[in-house]
């Protein structure tokens, strides 16, 4: 049997050309012979056009959330709004926003003209000033040397004296012992002045030390290290900046697209969250129908494919379109496809949740409509039992496809076509060939 091309049809037709016979609505003719067995009898109704049924949707449908959180100051659009892309929709207030943008350029200011002085170095009258520095802590170094050297000599000559007076006491040689104590209090005031003067001396050359380096730093500039370290001050002050700019800007929701507002949820004086949806924007200059297509008919779904489209609000009237997308992955619970149909709707008669019917063009397979009663399952296959003219059964396989709970659509064919007999309900005493008759 030939596969469908298509998936579902218009119930209004399929139910329409149903005929019932006895258990089902009027009887068929009362010629089905005398012998054979009793079975209830159903006239299969006109074959319809197949199409694929789906709801229209908006081509884009955004839900606007406020990136930040604060007190609303203004709401300037309502549900029916139609907006421009840029148009400030709500208005946060911004006086906290803007004292940090303020706090963070600061900073940022501060941070570049520290690393600008340090990258430019020291100033002629800086390194002039560390000159005199240099200079002054060296001729203070060369008093200290010089004192250095009287002490040294009057050492020596005291020690002299006393080494002298001690020699002198102790051969009696007419030295006495308040002349030996003169002597040694001498010899010992010398000493400590001399001790005095190289501590002077050592002080005197830290400090010319000291004044040398800090003069060649200066010469030489800061450090790479310090440099980088400045820089990165610079750098993470100035992503503060941004942040606080991009919160302020962010404070002022404005529209991504054209569109219209179909739902507000935000009042001013309302305390807006963070990343919690306020209105809800819709495009309709162009349109959306969601099909869900049978796994047996999914591979003659193409992308680009055009096709017709038609809603029942709007009879008589043919859309144009086109296949946009065809899922390769079936849905979760079922095995059909999801498939999005786009198509123009610049005059703005097709509105969001209207049923539409999308017929392929080019496609002409048909279907019948048959109830589950009369399905027959044997070896995981499906058949129906068809009554010819002389009231024989003959079982003709079929492949089903659901409309319903209670019926099925099966494809029309040289051996299943509008108008047959099949019988409903039908018992294990029915096989091919049995003599029937309508009960």
């Amino acid at each position: 049997m030939k596969k469908r091309n298509v998936m579902l049809a218009p119930a209004a037709l399929a139910l329409a050309a149903v005929i019932v016979l006895p258990g089902c609505g009027s009887a068929v003719s009362g010629q089905a012979q005398a012998a054979g067995e009793s079975v209830q009898l159903m006239k299969l109704g006109q074959t319809a056009t197949a199409g694929l049924s789906g709801k229209i949707i908006p081509d884009q449908d955004i839900k606007i959330v406020s990136k930040v959180s604060g007190k609303v100051a203004a709401v300037n659009v309502q549900e029916g709004t139609k907006v421009a892309k840029g148009d400030v929709l709500v208005q946060l207030e911004t006086t906290d926003l803007e004292e940090q943008v303020k706090q963070a350029a600061s900073s940022l200011e501060g941070a570049q003209a520290k690393l600008g002085d340090t990258e430019a170095g020291a100033r002629k009258q800086e390194i002039d000033g560390l000159q005199s520095t240099v200079d002054a802590a060296q001729g203070a170094y060369d008093q200290a040397t010089a004192a250095v050297e009287q002490a040294k000599a009057a050492l020596d000559l005291s020690t002299s004296t006393y080494n002298r007076l001690r020699n002198a006491y102790d051969s009696n040689s007419g030295v006495t012992k308040e002349d030996l104590d003169k002597g040694t209090m001498d010899y010992q005031r010398t000493q400590a002045a001399y001790a005095q003067a190289q501590a002077a001396q050592k002080a005197a050359g830290a400090q010319v030390q000291g004044a040398s380096s800090k003069l060649q730093l200066a010469k030489v500039g800061a450090t790479d290290n310090t440099i980088k370290a400045l820089k990165s001050d610079v750098e993470r002050l100035g992503a503060g900046l941004e942040l606080a700019n991009s919160s302020l800007s962010n404070a002022t929701v404005t529209a991504p697209i054209d569109g219209m507002i179909v739902k507000k949820s935000i009042s001013v004086g309302e305390l807006a969250q963070a990343g919690v949806q306020i209105l809800s924007l819709v495009n309709m200059d162009q349109v959306q129908v969601e099909l869900s297509v049978a796994d047996s008919q999914i591979a003659q779904v193409k992308t680009g494919m055009p096709v017709d489209v038609t809603v029942a609000n709007l009879p008589g009237k043919t859309f144009k379109g086109v296949i946009a997308f065809v899922s390769p992955v079936s849905n979760a619970n079922s095995n059909t496809f999801p498939v999005k149909v786009k198509m123009d709707n610049k005059d703005g008669q097709l509105f969001a949740g209207m049923v539409a019917e999308v017929k392929l063009n080019g496609t002409q397979d048909s279907r019948l409509e048959v109830p589950k009663s009369a399905i027959v399952k044997k070896d995981q296959k499906e058949y129906v039992f068809v009554a010819d003219n002389n009231h024989t059964a003959h079982l003709v396989e079929v492949k089903t496809e659901e409309k319903n709970q209670s019926w099925v659509y099966v494809q029309a064919s040289d051996k299943l076509k509008a108008n047959d007999q099949i019988i409903v309900n039908p018992t294990d005493k029915i096989s091919e060939g049995t003599q029937v008759k309508a009960g």
